[in-house]
This record gives C-alpha cells, sequence and structure tokens, in this order.
C-alpha cells in the first residue's frame, strides 16, 4: 500500500535510451503526491541500473519491484496494478515525457467527477503530442492523428469503436482497478482492458482536450502512432489490412470475456462510433 495519492505505474524493457528523461519529467511535475513503481521484464541493457540509481537518490519516489519477467507489456502492467495499492493509478510507458501539469490537470477532474460520482469508477485521459525521437513535433493531437476519439466513447457497448484509450494518458481510480477481472490471454492490452471492465460496471470516461504528453516515435515502440501517408504502398496496404483483422478480432474476443454479444452487435457499434465522428457529438 502506497503512502502516496498516486501509484505511477512503469513497465520497461530495454529502455535505456530514453528512460532517464521520462523519469525527469515526472519528478518535475506539479503536482508531487505520486510515487513510481518499476517493473523490468527482463531487460539487457541497463535500464535496471538506471532505475536503482534513481531508487536509490529519490526513495520517496521511485521503487524497483523485483520479481519474475511477465512476457510482455500487457502483462508486466497488469501485474504491477496487481501488487500495488494506492487510491489512484497511472500509467507510464518508458519513453514518454509528461508535461508538467499533467499529474495535476489529471487529478483535479478526477475530484471533481468524484464529488458528483462518489463511488463510481472513473477514467480521466488526456490527449498527447505525437513526437519523433527527438522530441520534435509531428502533430498537435493524437486523437487528430490516430483518428481515435474517446470522447465519443461513453458506455460498454461504445468499445467495439476502441476497446479504451491509451494507457500513458490515463489516471483512475481505486474503483476502476476493482472492476478488472483477472486477465487471460485473451486480453492483449492492458489499458484497452481496465477501461472496458470500468464502463461494464457503468464507469465513467472523461477526457481532458489539451495535450498532456510527448508521444514518442521511435524504432523501438511496442505500439507506435502509425505510418506516414507517404510510405502507405500497396505491400504496407495489404499487411495493414491483415493487421486490422487480427486486432479487431483479439478485440472482439477480448470484450467478449466481458459477455458483449455477437459479431453483429460489434459491427453494429463501430458504425455508430463513425457517425458521432462525422456529427462531431455523441
Amino acid at each position: 500500500m502506497t503512502n502516496n495519492n498516486i501509484a505511477i505505474l512503469m513497465a520497461t524493457y530495454n529502455g535505456e535510451r530514453y528512460l532517464k528523461e521520462q523519469i525527469n519529467s515526472l519528478l518535475a511535475q506539479t503536482y508531487q503526491d505520486w510515487h513510481l513503481y518499476v517493473h523490468d521484464d527482463g531487460s539487457a541493457d541497463n535500464t535496471v541500473t538506471i532505475v536503482k540509481d534513481y531508487a536509490k537518490h529519490y526513495p520517496d519516489k521511485v521503487t524497483l519491484l523485483e520479481y519474475p519477467s511477465q512476457g510482455g507489456a500487457c502483462m508486466n502492467f497488469l501485474s504491477l496494478m496487481e501488487k500495488v495499492e494506492a487510491p489512484y493509478y497511472m500509467f507510464c510507458d518508458q519513453d514518454d515525457v509528461w508535461l508538467p501539469n499533467k499529474i495535476e490537470l489529471s487529478i483535479q477532474a478526477m475530484e471533481t467527477l468524484q464529488q458528483q460520482y462518489p463511488q463510481t469508477p472513473i477514467i480521466i485521459c488526456t490527449d498527447m503530442y505525437v513526437v519523433d525521437q527527438n522530441l520534435s513535433i509531428i502533430n498537435n493531437s493524437w486523437w487528430n492523428y490516430s483518428r481515435i476519439y474517446p470522447m465519443y466513447i461513453r458506455a460498454f457497448e461504445d468499445c467495439a469503436a476502441t476497446a479504451g484509450v491509451t494507457g500513458c494518458t490515463m489516471l483512475f481510480n481505486h474503483e476502476a482497478k476493482d472492476c478488472c477481472m483477472s486477465a487471460g490471454p485473451k486480453v492483449f492490452m492492458h489499458d484497452c482492458w481496465v477501461c472496458i471492465c470500468a464502463l461494464k460496471k457503468h464507469g465513467i470516461l472523461h477526457c481532458i482536450a489539451e495535450p498532456l504528453n510527448k508521444y514518442r516515435q521511435h524504432g523501438g515502440n511496442t505500439l507506435g502512432a502509425g505510418i506516414s501517408v507517404s510510405k502507405m504502398n500497396l505491400i504496407y496496404r495489404l499487411t495493414h489490412i491483415k493487421s486490422r483483422y487480427l486486432r479487431n478480432k483479439a478485440q472482439f474476443n477480448m470484450l467478449n470475456l466481458l459477455g458483449y454479444g455477437s459479431i453483429f452487435k460489434y459491427i453494429k457499434y463501430k458504425i455508430k462510433y463513425q457517425q458521432r465522428i462525422r456529427q462531431g457529438k455523441y
């Protein structure tokens, strides 16, 4: 059980190149009632050494949890969530940079909603800057760049459109964590799982339409922000069709762990989501 208000959960793997920059951005936050918990998934570089150094110099801020490798980002993040107890949680990627007021604005929104909806699962998410490996801005809005708009997702049925929000933008309360069933092999992303479990229990997904994170794109991303239009040749397009099919299949199977329903319902709500985007309203 953390003594701090927010447990920041970071799953690392061969992240030495950008890790210091990310942790420094946490230390520079305007809101400081947080503690960073890190678990490494078997890095072969100096990632663990870097985390241990921060834990030595900032013992009240950084803790390395040492237990066996979890075999991937999804289970690594979920294992951290299971092992740490806190009022609030945030997922943190190893290679991004948080803007100084990211935590402050997120917790303010959370506290306002909790006053209106006590004991309700609540997830706060934000937009992001999409940046290159040197933090030069590629796009001012991850939502526009990815064409994933979480403000049009308010109910469990809507999760056919996209199973959740990007983990590194999330702040969620303990009630949202308590909604989560034990994850099995059909759970393919930690952030999606938290989101759909919370919405299944009639939770609230609230969006802050402001970029508060620099989402770094580089060759080592587990999941990146896509590919430029200039590179979308025929081979890519054919490959992309296959990857979209496989992702939708995985998403549908994950939703059905919570009793989502038929494939026809899934398609129906994907169409409704696109209609909401065109109309600009929920």
